[in-house]
């Protein structure tokens, strides 16, 4: 029986326990070679100060609304969709009591590892193809976090056929029942290159879009705005802000509710 396997989907007191639970199974990585794009972790960095408003109206949000497993997408690439996933993952690690869980659902430009020091392994690639069997076996945390990445590697692989099957929505329920209180950041694919990220927003509870300033388009973010629909909009972030919002605190970046 796998580890995930014990975790029972009723919910009752001890569930956000059983998370954690599994999480000391998970394969632990030091902390000590965390990227310097991962700036959730860096007390010293100006950009925290952003990133700490964003995380706690971002729970906030997710409190009211009920949401547990989020999408973080833009409408093109090159915004800076992985780098705000993997920091509010971080970020929101340190200040939650619940599970977090960050999964790399790009699987063509898988980026996450960009951000964490993981060791190369099965990933949601190899979960899709059956060729890894549990969540325990591709997840990795990073020392002294609530955070259990899930992560994609480089692969050769047919996305849209692999999001499209059985598999994923076993993925997804498995995802889900780690823990009932468990908050899941899913880094996917932008809306207007191909079909992967619809494939994946019908499994979600809400979604967050990331845009970039001068360069994103209305025309562009009401067309992706369009495709997630019926899915629930959670709100924005408009990355490399260079705008006021009260001082200098949007200076990197800013949410809003959409």
């Amino acid at each position: 029986m796998k580890p995930e396997d014990t975790i029972s989907a009723a919910p009752n007191a001890q569930t956000k326990h059983r998370g954690h639970d599994w999480l000391s199974s998970v394969r632990e990585i030091s902390s000590s070679e965390v990227s310097a794009k991962l700036v959730g972790l860096n007390e010293t960095d100006a950009r925290i100060r952003s990133l700490k408003l964003m995380r706690s109206t971002l729970a906030r949000r997710l409190k009211e609304e009920g949401c547990r497993v989020i999408g973080i997408t833009s409408p093109l690439p090159n915004v800076g969709k992985s780098f705000i996933a993997s920091n509010l993952a971080a970020s929101m690690s340190r200040i939650s009591s619940n599970l977090l869980i960050l999964a790399d659902l790009d699987l063509q430009r898988p980026s996450v590892t960009e951000y964490f020091p993981l060791e190369p392994s099965n990933g949601v690639i190899e979960y899709l193809r059956s060729e890894a069997s549990s969540m325990t076996e591709i997840a990795q945390r990073i020392e002294g976090l609530d955070l259990a990445i899930l992560p994609t590697f480089q692969r050769d692989c047919v996305s849209a056929e692999l999001l499209a099957s059985e598999r994923f929505d076993d993925f997804m329920s498995k995802v889900r029942a780690l823990s009932e209180e468990a908050i899941v950041f899913c880094d996917m694919p932008p809306l207007l290159v191909n079909d992967d990220a619809l494939l994946i927003t019908t499994k979600l509870d809400g979604v967050i879009f990331v845009v970039e300033q001068s360069v994103t388009t209305q025309k562009q973010l009401e067309a992706a705005v369009d495709l997630v629909q019926p899915t629930k909009i959670i709100g924005t972030v408009m990355n490399r802000y260079s705008g006021p919002v009260g001082d200098d605190y949007g200076r990197y970046s800013s949410y809003e509710y959409y």
